[in-house]
């Protein structure tokens, strides 16, 4: 009987430790597949995204229904310009995670890079359906109906955007367009500030206040605009074929020509049309964001 009990308690010791071990094994996986996103996340921050997507595909070999390394990796093959492979890894973060909005919204902003509208369209709203208040969905599904000419749809979200996040300099910006586009002028210039005032590197939201500028006849405003969008970008082509038109307005030929030679190389199409414009007298037109 003694000797049974010895057993018992022997067997006993061994499973404790064998569950100490399987438990020990497991912190480990969890720590490791951590690590992984973590180091992928600090590669992305970087602009690694090769690195980035490496480290998130580690991570996902690990654990192989990770929603968030999956979403990870469909925005950095984003960055990389692979849409077709974010998408991939995009659905995937949803299947293990359905409601899983912002993999919902990043999905849409792919459809729309591959101009899937109606996908992209769909994906948005069930985002909006899963988060009500979702600031940055409203603002993308504004810029898919702005592209279907659907004006007062976009500027209903793109206004949706800024109710719920007035911070997202984006939105204000891309609010301004869809207003002048429907020739509703009063708050263009207002939206435009405001989104420069958030985020003071907005080089697109410069340029366009230099274009709202110029069309209400200040050109001096216009010009520090286009000016600030290129200290911010120097090589933002549309600034300096904006600066280059205005020289020609102010009939300010040699500074015209300077911005000619430096489009040469960044953009040989927007120098062509400058350089037409500087010898033939054509009116030109500017470019927006």
């Amino acid at each position: 009987m003694k000797g049974r009990t010895l057993l018992m308690i022997a067997v006993a010791f061994l499973l404790l430790e064998a569950a100490g071990s399987v438990a020990q094994d497991s912190l480990q996986l969890s720590k490791a597949i951590s690590d992984y996103r973590k180091q992928g996340l600090a590669y992305y921050e970087s602009r690694q995204f090769e690195k980035a997507a490496e480290a998130f595909k580690r991570a996902i070999s690990i654990k192989a229904d990770y929603a968030e390394a999956y979403n990870d990796l469909g925005l950095t093959y984003s960055a990389l310009g692979r849409h077709d492979a974010a998408i991939d890894a995009l659905k995937q973060a949803i299947r293990f995670r359905p409601g899983f909005a912002e993999a919902l919204c990043s999905l849409g902003s792919e459809y729309y890079q591959v101009q899937d509208l109606e996908r992209a369209t769909e994906v948005l709203k069930r985002a909006i359906q899963l988060r009500p208040g979702y600031a940055l969905a409203f603002n993308n599904l504004g810029a898919i109906f702005l592209e279907s000419g659907k004006t007062r749809e976009a500027i209903v979200a793109y206004q949706q955007a800024i109710r719920f996040d007035p911070s997202l300099a984006e939105a204000h910006c891309n609010l301004a367009r869809a207003l002048h586009e429907a020739g509703e002028y009063e708050t263009v210039l207002d939206h435009l500030n405001a989104a420069v005032r958030i985020k003071p590197d907005f080089f697109e939201a410069y340029n366009n206040l230099g274009v709202a500028y110029f069309q209400k006849g200040n050109y001096k405003q216009a010009g520090e605009c286009f000016v600030r969008a290129i200290k911010l970008n120097e090589k933002y082509a549309d600034a300096i074929y904006n600066l280059g038109v205005l020289g020609i307005v102010l009939e300010a030929r040699a500074d015209a020509m300077a911005q000619y030679h430096r489009l040469k190389s960044l953009n040989p199409r927007l120098a062509g049309t400058l350089y037409e414009g500087l010898h033939k007298g054509m009116i030109l037109d500017l470019r927006k964001q």
